[in-house]
């Protein structure tokens, strides 16, 4: 086992506890992080961040060393207690140890339980060595001797610990000032950058061609970026590799020349890699059993692009366009090439492979092409543009097809039929989909996908369903005020005389205003019909018939049929209006 992690199972509850409070306060500088000691503990909190009177974080510390199930009856207590004595928005249970599978599926289905009255977050073992790991201070004072220390014995060797910042910060300037220097007595036909990020791991691939740069030297810890300063001394005496490989590593580069595909040579693949620049020293180029060499495709090949229409169609079908896309090259071999398509704010990036450009003739369309759909996530896209991409999918199958037109060239660059099934189309979500595109068209509303759709979304969303297409929904019961005029102190007891009836309830909107996936929705004038019966028919009539004029009175009906809601125009409802009375369902 790793030395900190038993270090930390070793650690006494409070040792444990300021360790996670100094760990916190690091880790979030911008709070006013509070340590609770001795018998204020055992009020469920241990550090804490806000007013206890308001909703504070709390962060509760365990030293368990395993947990059974009277561990999991100490955190349920725990946090019962402080749900008693205060009301945080978030609850941190620390831990010296990790979570097993089974454990986790427990505190996760525990977790969810409280999701109404606050956030339970974990913090356990790893994410505690993790923070120490960059945190050298604190590691060192609460586990001295857990290990050598590179950096005090860097200082140490060198002197440097009895500089000051700024004395370090002027030799370290004038070090690196030098060390370009003998870069470019080295090879005077280049300029060069030092980056220094030890702490952010290997160099990170470059993604976008940066120009000037013609090849990054790494360490782990240091990079030498190097950018071309004399061009005509380069062209004159070009710097060269020379790269011999072996065994599987001949497959390798065929595979890599026909395709494209970055490939990885291992040190058996390869002999020794020669320059012609002193730059790259057998040092820097390396060759032993831990070598590993890799070449793709150039950066400046993949950040080409071109403008083409997307077009889904299927015959009989109206066909369905994307007219401004991206097209940029991921790699392109002598046998095949593989396209990028995509676009701003669309949920999903389409890949093409296909043979490469200069293959591409007449009669050759399409030929050999393979389309791979990448999908994003739903969450946030706007509902019209995800229910535009699957009706486009479902334009796919069967016998759909899909063209790429170039719109420099204005020609076709690739146009693939579909055979069989699309088996990527899920039809529940498609007409989930459609049903919110028809609240949000009907309603002139911006929807956006929620990352978890509330039990609460679903039933406001059939409710809207329902009201647009003048659907039913069950209701147990109805009440209603009626308010005694002249008019009714007759007609109405001769009207509900029988108990049942059919009524029509008639509203200049849903109040409160309904809620769909954070959008507040003014439905407009709507309409509930139904046939029901009175409950306590001579009770609730005697009732009405002793009212003095302009009283109101309740009147609880049990529905006989369903709810059927509807959707009006202003000039019903102008014209109902005189009869309008305000029911309530429950």
């Amino acid at each position: 086992m790793d030395s900190l992690y038993q270090r930390l199972r070793e650690l006494d509850p409070h040792t444990f506890q300021t360790l996670c409070f100094h760990i916190l306060k690091e880790r979030y500088p911008s709070l006013e992080l509070k340590h609770v000691d001795g018998a204020a503990g055992d009020e469920g909190l241990d550090v804490f961040a806000g007013e206890l009177a308001g909703r504070p974080s709390i962060w509760q510390c365990k030293s368990f060393t395993r947990i059974s199930e009277s561990q999991k009856n100490q955190i349920r207590a725990s946090l019962k207690t402080a749900l008693n004595h205060f009301s945080p928005e978030h609850w941190i249970l620390c831990l010296p140890i990790d979570l097993d599978a089974k454990t986790h599926r427990w505190f996760e289905k525990w977790k969810k339980s409280h999701a109404k009255q606050v956030k339970i977050g974990l913090f356990p073992a790893s994410e505690i060595a993790h923070e120490l790991l960059h945190r050298r201070t604190i590691r060192n004072h609460f586990f001295p001797n857990l290990g050598l220390d590179s950096v005090e014995l860097k200082r140490i060797v060198s002197g440097s610990g009895e500089l000051t910042s700024e004395e370090l910060e002027k030799l370290t300037e004038d070090n690196l000032e030098d060390f370009v220097e003998r870069l470019k007595e080295r090879d005077a036909r280049f300029n060069y950058q030092i980056v220094f990020d030890g702490d952010l791991g290997p160099p990170a691939r470059r993604d976008k061609f940066v120009p000037g740069l013609v090849m990054s030297i790494g360490s782990g810890t240091k990079t030498i970026n190097v950018f071309v300063r004399d061009h005509e001394a380069l062209r004159s005496n070009p710097v060269t590799l020379e790269l011999n490989l072996k065994g599987t590593g001949l497959e390798k580069h065929e595979t890599l020349l026909k395709t494209g595909i970055p490939q990885e040579f291992s040190f058996e693949e390869f002999e020794p890699i020669t320059s012609t620049t002193p730059l790259l020293t057998p040092v820097l180029l390396g060759h032993g059993p831990k070598s590993r060499l890799t070449i793709g495709p150039s950066p400046e090949l993949t950040q080409r692009r071109r403008i083409v229409r997307l077009r889904f169609y299927r015959s009989g079908h109206k066909k369905i366009e994307y007219p401004l896309m991206d097209l940029s090259p991921v790699r392109i071999g002598t046998d095949e090439a593989e396209f990028r398509c995509s676009g701003e704010n669309l949920p999903f990036e389409m890949s093409v492979v296909m043979p490469p450009p200069h293959k591409i003739g007449k009669g050759r369309t399409g030929t050999g092409c393979k389309i791979t759909f990448h999908y994003h996530s739903a969450v946030g896209f706007e509902v019209k543009e995800l229910k535009k991409f699957l009706d486009a999918l479902a334009l796919l199958a069967p016998k759909g097809g899909i063209e790429v037109f170039d719109l420099k060239s204005q020609k076709v660059m690739t146009k693939t039929a579909f055979e069989s099934e699309n088996p990527t189309m899920i039809p529940a979500y498609h007409a989930f989909v459609k049903n919110l595109v028809k609240v949000a068209v009907r309603f002139s509303v911006d929807l956006r996908f929620p990352a978890n759709p509330s039990d609460k979304d679903l039933e406001i969303l059939l409710i809207l369903q329902r009201a647009i297409e003048g659907g039913t929904i069950p209701v147990n019961n109805i009440s209603a005020s009626v308010v005694k005029d002249e008019e009714n102190r007759e007609s109405l007891p001769q009207q509900f005389a029988s108990g049942a009836a059919r009524f029509r309830f008639v509203y200049p909107r849903m109040e409160p205003k309904p809620v769909l996936f954070g959008t507040t929705i003014d439905t407009g004038p709507y309409a509930m019909e139904f046939d029901a019966q009175i409950i306590d028919l001579g009770v609730t009539l005697e009732q009405f018939r002793n009212a003095a004029i302009g009283d109101a009175l309740r009147f609880s009906f049990r529905p006989t049929s369903p709810v059927r809601f509807s959707l009006l125009s202003d000039d019903e409802v102008d014209s109902l209006s005189a009869s309008r009375r305000e029911p309530s369902a429950r």
